[in-house]
């Protein structure tokens, strides 16, 4: 099977050297890994601002999923690991963040909280998905 890999000049990068890409297409089949408010040259954006944080990698994850050939309407699952504390109203404003980038119905979805960071000191969301391809 044919596999096409997406990792846009100018996306984020990670601030560690790693062998990665942002998405996969394999046949119908694109896998989008976990998408954060990095900048190009690896640095989080807007530290503990989880609102701000949540569009930026909503904006990454469109971007690689339109790389490969997709639109959002062929997002079928979404994930998004959430850090640190939050009150019920950056809750509700993330998640209407999320689904504004879908036509109703959205995709299935799962919010999970790791605890107090995700792998940086002031990263507090990171969103990865799948999507298919008719």
């Amino acid at each position: 099977m044919k596999k096409t890999y997406s990792s846009p000049e100018g996306h984020w990068i990670t601030p560690i050297k790693i062998n990665h890409s942002h998405g996969i297409r394999a046949g119908n089949m694109i896998f989008v890994g976990g998408q954060v408010d990095f900048d190009d040259k690896g640095n989080l954006q807007h530290p503990g601002d989880i609102v701000t944080q949540t569009r930026a990698a909503m904006d990454n994850l469109k971007r690689i999923v339109e790389d490969l050939g997709a639109t959002m309407d062929d997002v079928v699952q979404i994930n998004t690991f959430y850090a640190g504390e939050a009150t019920e109203e950056d809750w509700v404003r993330c998640a209407e963040i999320r689904f504004g980038y879908f036509k109703a119905p959205g995709p299935t979805a799962t919010g999970i909280h790791v605890g107090k960071q995700l792998n940086l000191p002031g990263l507090m969301v990171e969103v990865n998905a799948i999507a298919v391809v008719d």
